[in-house]
């Protein structure tokens, strides 16, 4: 964990999680995800993530994969219309 200072000087420009989220259209776990999988750069500090900015062009030049949410398994016991299922 860094100051953010610290960080800053470090990593360039940084932008917050749900920031860098949205930028990529997908949720801020996902985003965490890929940090912890080492495809985007990033780091807590003062009790929030940030990613670096060069890392968000670098993912999104090489052509950066988000994966899908998976659809969700039915329970035998689904009713709701919207879970995707055909039961």
């Amino acid at each position: 964990m860094f100051a953010m200072g610290e960080f800053s000087k470090e990593c360039g420009e940084l932008v917050g999680l749900e920031s860098a989220a949205r930028e990529l259209g997908t949720t801020g776990l996902k985003l965490l995800m890929l940090i912890r999988g080492g495809k985007i750069e990033g780091s807590m500090a003062e009790g929030e993530w940030y990613v670096t900015r060069s890392s968000l062009e670098c993912f999104r030049a090489r052509g950066g994969d988000i994966p899908a949410a998976a659809t969700p398994s039915c329970r035998t016991s689904c009713k709701a219309s919207s879970c995707g299922c055909e039961s």
